[in-house]
């Protein structure tokens, strides 16, 4: 088995080197994704990627399957940039930067560039972390990578993510026992079906669950994913933190009841027997891309060089007359997408004036039964404690009201990005037909998709203080007045109380929603600026070739049009 590897790796890195050198001389033709299948195949490095929605326990499973604490992990949304783990003889941590610098740095001065918290928005620009370190599990030239949740409260944590899919060899996917599938997974698994052919799937946070229900949720989870295309052979139930903290103390007992030990054994098996035939299908599959969308450039070029002059003016003259048109299709997009923002925060509006009506007078109500409830305490003891009350219950609706809208405007915003992106794939693909037809070539297809951002970090604004001096007098006044006149005072001044603050939290969700509703289709719109930029480069940069060669002379022609045949 070793040996077939060994041959056909030599074969793929052979083809790969022939097809460098027919790109050598290719204007514009500095490109380093070939140079990156080439390098990992060389390496025989493996990135076995470790995906799922945000607090799934992506970082902890990783922890446990190194045997040591050596990620950053938090009950909140932490992790913001990929982080490798590959095999050192000595611990050691190096950061890649966006600028291209690198700095070493300690391991414990990791969570300063990888977590929301150290690194919020990665004001600091890393593109990367990697850290060395001598563990068994990576001695097999297993690359061990996190990433950031997506769907979480930070929306450049799941272009992250989304980002370094197409590095992907294999994935652990986590899902979570106490949680069905959710939407956000079901996309995130849509998007990785053609990137591997190996994910394992995960059912972490088992250790609250009886053996009974872990079945339940398994079987449950296994049907969804079987619906959406996967074969679905094994779904592992572990618990990463147990596992962790029984490596930790030398456990075994509580090492195997957290189940981790079934899924190391599925690893080494598949890094035993089926390794280095995803490595090299994953090399063949990057290369035959990369190749396809370089002879639709050469096919291009032979085209440009071959046709009349008068025949060349009206494909140049029809294929600007396509770009102008995708351009101006982008620009409409743009226009009916402001709409669709509209309209999502007429609607939020919409549901608040409602909840407005509603919960004023059952807050209202809930003092009037407080108040009623409660006789003895003196005024100002019972104004502290209707103060409470108005918070409370104000906190208990806005937070229900939330957890329903949040559900509703991710909906609608879903189904407007599932109009969009299909209408946007109809344009590009339009366009890629019309390319196509005009130029004699075939074309890669491109697709994309957004999702909606989620905030947590909710506050409440009531009014808990009057000015000083008001407050004197009225503290006056209730010493002044008869106990029931006094308490009934502070009634009234909590009823006029309750009107305001639940006016003030309307105004507060609304802008929140509205900015959030907001931030999100400007997100979608900024992608739909880069659609089928890619593709009119493409055809751009072999026009040009092609035209630089017709200004060279009929020779030059005659030499280009054998190279180009050789080519292909």
């Amino acid at each position: 088995m070793l040996e077939e590897f060994i041959r056909h790796k030599i074969e793929i890195l052979g083809i790969i080197e022939n097809v460098e050198a027919l790109m050598r001389n290719d204007v514009g033709a500095k490109d380093n994704r070939l140079f990156m299948v080439k390098e990992q195949l060389i390496s025989n490095c493996f990135n076995l990627v470790v995906l799922g929605q945000f607090k799934r326990g992506k970082t902890t499973l990783i922890n446990s399957l190194i045997g040591e604490e050596i990620l950053p992990s938090s009950i909140v949304p932490l992790t913001s940039i990929v982080t490798i783990i590959k095999y050192g003889e000595e611990i050691g941590c190096l950061v890649s930067m966006k600028d291209g610098s690198e700095k070493k740095i300690c391991i414990e001065e990791l969570p300063e560039y990888v977590t929301e918290k150290g690194n919020p928005k990665n004001i600091r620009g890393v593109r990367c972390a990697r850290i060395g370190y001598p563990s068994p599990f990576l001695e097999k030239g297993i690359l061990l990578v996190d990433t950031p949740g997506v769907g979480s409260t930070f929306l450049h944590n799941t272009e992250t993510t989304y980002e370094f899919l197409d590095h992907l060899d294999a994935a652990l996917f986590l899902m979570s026992a106490d949680v069905p599938v959710s939407q956000v997974e079901k996309e995130l698994l849509d998007t990785i079906k053609g990137s591997t052919r190996k994910i394992f799937f995960v059912l972490n946070k088992i250790d609250n669950f009886t053996a009974k229900e872990i079945e339940e949720i398994a079987a449950f989870n296994k049907q969804v994913l079987e619906e959406m295309g996967f074969t679905v052979q094994e779904i592992w139930p572990v618990s990463a933190r147990e596992a962790l903290k029984a490596k930790t103390v030398n456990n075994d007992i509580q090492l195997s009841q957290s189940g981790l030990l079934g899924l190391e054994d599925a690893l080494g098996s598949f890094l035993s027997f089926e390794k280095g035939k995803i490595v090299l299908n994953t090399t063949i599959s990057r290369t035959k891309r990369f190749v396809s969308q370089k002879l639709s450039q050469i096919a291009i070029e032979k085209k440009t060089m071959e046709a009349s002059g008068e025949e060349l003016e009206n494909k140049i003259n029809t294929f600007h007359q396509l770009v102008g048109n995708l351009k101006q299709d982008r620009e409409d997009m743009k226009y009916l997408l402001k709409g669709e923002s509209d309209k999502l925060c007429f609607k939020v509006e919409e549901m608040l004036k409602i909840l407005e009506e509603k919960e004023t007078p059952r807050v209202k109500q809930c003092l009037t039964d407080f108040y009623e409830k409660n006789p003895d305490p003196n005024p100002t003891v019972l104004r502290d404690e209707m103060q409470k009350v108005i918070k409370e219950e104000i906190i208990r609706g806005f937070d229900a009201f939330r957890k329903d809208t949040e559900k509703v405007i991710s909906n609608n915003i879903q189904e407007t990005f599932n109009r969009f992106t299909r209408r946007s794939n109809n344009i590009i693909n339009e366009f890629k037909t019309a390319a196509e037809i005009l130029f004699e070539v075939s074309m890669e297809q491109c697709e994309f998709s957004v999702e909606l951002a989620r905030d947590t970090g909710f506050y409440y604004m009531i009014q808990e203080y009057t000015a000083p001096t008001e407050e004197e007098v009225k503290s006056i006044l209730r010493i002044l007045l008869p106990k029931s006149m006094s308490r009934k005072m502070v009634l009234n001044e909590m009823m006029e109380r309750v009107s305001s603050d639940v006016g003030r939290n309307c105004g507060r969700t609304r802008s929140d929603l509205t900015a959030r509703i907001s931030k999100t289709i400007d997100h979608y719109s900024k992608q739909l600026k880069e659609l089928g930029n890619d593709l009119i480069a493409q055809i751009e940069q072999a026009i040009q070739k092609g035209q630089e060669r017709r200004s060279a002379g009929s020779e030059s022609i005659r030499l280009e049009q054998g190279v180009l045949t050789n080519k292909t």
